[in-house]
């Protein structure tokens, strides 16, 4: 792997390295991993020599802990440090650390084991996000491991971005509404039964599970129009909620292979692989996929998955902005799903965040 410095990450890897604690927030696609490797490089180099300095990394997949450590090998100088990268979810003791990077940081602000395995940490601790907590008190939370950020905003990297295109497919089955809503009424029932919280919260977690189940699995019309759009001649890559789904779509898309954390390790690299070397034209992929997963020559995205969180429609269609070679525009097919309103309103969300994020919007 080489790395080519941009004025933004030169400048960012500079802040970070004369910091004890501080965070760069740098949008999906702008080489975030390589940003905190370089700024690690210019911190070695400003010590005085003696033992080596003992990195801690923390990422929340297998993947984006091969990724980290390949981004630290491509500086001779940091791989030659004491280096230990590990999941979050092995909860390790990073007590004897010099420095802590902690990838995909804004999942810090609310997950307690993230916090007590970093709490151990008495050296520097850097973050990096491309979605900090818009909640207040998710910042605060977040703000107490930083103290101070370092923003690189969407203007400063869309000259090293592919422009977006998103295509709003408009496969509505209007007889789903009532079916859905009696699921929904059925489960709620059930679970008042035990349910000792808020009624709305309730209502909106059933909600949820039944459209995703009957909106979006189960949905032959919505499933027909994301064949269609992921029969193409590009890398494509199609985001799902459920491996089940993952099967059923694979089978009727060609070239399509499911990639889920399941499948395990070695063969989920072996995908991934398959994927970067051309051999599988389409990946469908789980959560996984959502953030921080490298795959630059990914130029169409189908957003099967869909929902409401802003950060996330960022993370997910930010896999397709990467600039790669013979890539001249990134396609990102999303669904107005119409079939009922708490899907539709999730889908405007998503339409005014495109908005914001400069992206083309086709009808």
């Amino acid at each position: 792997m080489s790395f080519s410095v941009r004025p933004y990450q030169h400048q960012a890897a500079e802040w970070l390295s004369r910091r004890k604690r501080g965070a760069i927030i740098s949008p999906a696609g702008s080489g975030k991993t390589l940003m905190l490797a370089y700024a690690l490089d210019m911190a070695i180099k400003s010590r005085v020599r003696g033992r080596k300095v003992r990195i801690g990394w923390v990422a929340n997949t297998k993947e984006q802990c091969q990724q980290a450590q390949e981004a630290m090998d491509t500086f001779p100088l940091v791989a030659k440090q004491d280096i230990r990268i590990a999941c979050a979810a092995a909860a390790t003791d990073w007590s004897d650390r010099d420095v802590l990077v902690i990838d995909e940081a804004h999942r810090l602000a609310s997950a307690p084991s993230w916090q007590s395995q970093v709490e151990t940490c008495k050296g520097a601790i850097w973050l990096m996000t491309a979605t900090p907590p818009e909640d207040p008190a998710l910042l605060a939370v977040f703000m107490r491991y930083c103290e101070k950020m370092h923003v690189i905003s969407r203007e400063h990297v869309q000259n090293n971005l592919a422009p977006a295109v998103v295509r709003w497919l408009d496969a509505t089955d209007p007889g789903l509404k009532e079916p859905i809503d009696r699921e929904i009424d059925r489960v709620v029932r059930i679970r008042q039964r035990y349910w000792s919280g808020d009624q709305g919260q309730l209502w909106g977690q059933v909600a949820w599970q039944v459209v995703v189940e009957m909106g979006i699995v189960a949905n032959v019309a919505r499933n027909s129009a994301a064949i269609s759009a992921a029969t193409n001649d590009r890398p494509t890559l199609v985001l799902i909620n459920q491996v089940e789904h993952a099967h059923a779509l694979a089978a009727q898309i060609p070239g399509a292979v499911p990639c889920y954390s399941a499948m395990g390790a070695k063969a989920r690299r072996q995908v991934l692989d398959d994927f970067l070397a051309g051999k599988c034209r389409c990946l469908i992929a789980s959560s996984l996929a959502d953030e921080g997963m490298d795959l630059p020559n990914a130029e169409v995205l189908v957003l099967v998955s869909a929902g409401k969180s802003a950060a996330r429609t960022e993370q997910r269609t930010g896999r397709v902005l990467r600039q790669f070679c013979g890539k001249t525009t990134a396609v990102i097919y999303d669904f107005k799903d119409l079939y009922h309103p708490l899907p539709a309103k999730h889908a405007r969300l998503r339409g005014e965040l495109y908005k914001k994020l400069g992206y083309t919007i086709l009808p």
